[in-house]
């Protein structure tokens, strides 16, 4: 369920905004969620007509209302406290209330009782693919991993007791186990399907039609339907393999290799913006997909009905089918409100400052934003004309803005409620919600149907325990691994939702946002600055951005310099397959010099990325990829439990076919064990 964005920032205080294109096509994500509750305002002066007069993000608005009842076993909003998102419980049998949010959190990611495992002889994967500037060196390692994925999963590995190969495999999934039995029951009606994470600028003026990149807006499409020439079955947008040659391609190899051309035509070019959750939940949920979002009357707002999009997701989701979704980002997701002020991220205006409060802690409910319009401030709080930081306005403002140098338009996405004192970002709740409620809200606020669990053609409806979701993001992969994967030699074994909880590793990942505690792994916490600490489990120390030793640790290498505040510290680096020289002006090269050559900028940063592995200074040569902290999806993985299976989209090992670490393996292996459960 979507948090009411009209409400949530009615009081913004900014008129006569006009947008620009323009900026960096990288973006950092968020960790703070948009906060729902507070009662409709007085008239105040800002975007929209109503809302509450201190109700930006939520922030010191009065208390939430109480939850609607559910409906037919969805939970229903639940009251916000100081403002803090706080979206409804998901439902299972009988549904669950909705959960109470604090700090932007679902409060205390409650088990979610969905009834008993259900199982399909179906298989739907889709795959939400990162197509920004970064991410060409992770698309080939993705494209490199796919084809054993598919391969297992039609013809699934036979092991022995212990869950250890057998040393002789059948040559396909109707044969028989010489010795041991199948991992999983072998798929024989699978669909496979890819869209990006680009669906535009949200009525902003980055990533609109027009603006920098090739591809900003793929509108959550499936990408032979916006890519020309790309291979889809009997030009449905997918591609689909059935062991009978009846509904889909029989041979196997056919299809692995038409994936992998799509997977090599997502490109780098992009929005910066990041959407993989938004963009999942368009293709997947959303009711009504819009055609565009564009700026009315100072508002995004979503424009027509995708109606291309609908007959994909009809012929691609079966109503009966296991679903399995596979995410891939190197950033934290940057899902941007497509109502209210959601335009204002990717606009060329200067972004308003937050109270003081904000920087010590975004829960208090004396932290909003300098520009919102209030008739008095919150009890206890300094009114804005008086707070240390919103008072150092320029005469000719009408509130405190950042400058050039802290507003990058790449780290808009970044820290929101800290910075700017309110959210412009979608609660992750609300892909939770929508990857678990039977209802979902369309854009009128109306309770619907859930387009991924409704009955139809006779069929149906499909049980959310069918679900599974990996997501390959930024993170160490020792945090999401099992202990034994740390000892030396040992393969990697990914521990999933389920083992994350029971190991205590969302503390180190995520720390605890309700109590304004950060991740207890130093490597996690998302800055522009150089951090310190070690990583709990290795003790692993972060290094200085001194160094010159781009493997000084085995997590990240060093920090690096950003002396012009446009990028983050990485969570985790990985050696590429084979150096990228970079060329003068390629922003997709992260070691490029300028387009006049001048590689100071280079050298100044001096990123480990940059590093020959022998050690020395940076240079514009490429050695090392990256991946930033993946917050957002990270606690969506949370709240999903025993269905998520997060995994790191830094490799311990690129190069070597024969592992069974190579590139994106131990991932798919994990996700293969999840999406077991679900087939039979």
């Amino acid at each position: 369920m979507r948090a009411s964005i009209g409400r949530v920032l009615g009081g913004l205080a900014v008129i006569g905004l006009v947008t620009a294109c323009g900026g960096k096509e990288e973006s950092g994500g968020p960790s703070a969620t948009a906060g729902s509750g507070g009662a409709a305002g007085n008239g105040a002066a800002g975007l929209a007509s109503a809302g509450s007069e201190v109700a930006v993000a939520g922030g010191g608005a009065s208390a939430g209302t109480a939850g609607a009842a559910g409906e037919s076993g969805s939970g229903g909003e639940a009251g916000a406290d100081e403002g803090s998102a706080g979206l409804g419980g998901n439902g299972g049998a009988g549904g669950n209330a909705g959960a109470a949010g604090s700090g932007g959190s679902a409060g205390g990611y409650p088990t979610i009782d969905l009834g008993p495992q259900q199982k399909s002889d179906k298989l739907d994967v889709l795959f939400v693919v990162d197509n920004s500037i970064s991410m060409s060196d992770k698309q080939s390692v993705f494209k490199a991993s796919v084809p054993s994925f598919v391969a297992r999963l039609v013809n699934p590995l036979c092991v022995d007791a212990q869950g250890k190969p057998a040393a002789t495999q059948p040559a396909a999934g109707s044969d028989a186990c010489i010795s041991g039995t199948r991992e999983i029951t072998p798929v024989k009606d699978l669909h496979l399907g890819v869209i990006t994470t680009s669906i535009g600028g949200h009525g902003g003026g980055t990533c609109a039609p027009g603006s920098s990149g090739a591809n900003v807006d793929d509108r959550a499409e499936l990408l032979p339907a916006v890519r020309p020439s790309l291979p889809s079955y009997n030009g449905t947008g997918f591609l689909a393999f059935d062991a009978s040659g009846v509904v889909g391609v029989a041979n196997v190899n056919n299809v692995i290799a038409d994936l992998q051309t799509i997977v090599g035509a997502v490109g780098d070019g992009g929005c910066g913006y990041e959407a993989p959750l938004e963009a999942m939940y368009r293709f997947l949920v959303d009711p009504e997909p819009p055609t565009s979002v564009e700026q009315v009357n100072n508002m995004s707002t979503p424009i027509g009905i995708n109606q291309a999009l609908l007959t994909q997701r009809s012929g691609f989701l079966r109503p009966d089918s296991a679903v399995a979704v596979v995410i891939l980002s190197d950033e934290n997701d940057c899902s941007i409100q497509d109502e209210g002020v959601g335009w204002f991220v990717g606009s060329s205006l200067r972004m308003p400052r937050s109270t003081a409060a904000c920087d010590a802690n975004v829960n208090d409910r004396c932290c909003r934003s300098c520009a919102q319009s209030e008739s008095a401030p919150p009890s206890g709080c300094l009114a804005l004309k008086d707070d240390p930081v919103c008072k150092e306005k320029l005469p000719n403002q009408q509130y405190a803005t950042w400058d050039a140098a802290h507003d990058s338009l790449n780290l808009r996405c970044f820290e929101q409620r800290k910075r700017f004192g309110f959210d412009l970002l979608y609660p992750v709740e609300r892909y939770n919600d929508a990857l678990s409620n039977p209802l979902v809200r369309n854009r009128a606020e109306v309770l619907v149907d859930n387009p991924l669990f409704a009955a139809r053609d006779g069929k149906g409806p499909r049980s959310a325990t069918l679900i599974s979701v990996s997501m390959i993001i930024g993170a160490p992969w020792q945090d999401l691994a099992t202990t034994a994967s740390l000892s030396a030699g040992s393969p990697i074994d990914y521990l999933g939702g389920t083992g994350l909880e029971s190991n205590a590793r969302w503390p180190i990942l995520l720390g605890d946002r309700a109590n304004n505690l950060p991740p207890s792994d130093p490597f996690m916490i998302e800055s522009t600055s150089e951090r310190s600490g070690k990583n709990p489990l290795t003790q692993t120390s972060i290094t200085p951005a001194s160094s010159t030793n781009p493997l000084a640790n085995e997590i990240n290498g060093h920090e690096q310099n950003i002396p012009q505040f446009d990028d983050l510290q990485f969570a985790c680096t990985f050696a590429l397959p084979a150096p990228k020289v970079c060329l003068s002006g390629d922003a997709a090269c992260d070691c490029a010099p300028d387009k006049n050559g001048d590689a100071s900028t280079v050298v100044a940063s001096n990123s480990p990325l940059c590093q020959p592995p022998g050690g020395g200074p940076a240079s514009t040569t490429q050695y090392y990829g990256k991946g930033y902290p993946g917050i957002r999806e990270l606690t969506l993985a949370r709240q999903l439990g025993a269905r998520a299976v997060p995994a790191s989209i830094c490799p311990r090992n690129a190069t070597d076919s024969s592992s069974p670490d190579y590139a994106y393996k131990p991932a798919f292996s994990a996700l293969i064990g999840r999406i077991g459960a679900t087939l039979q």
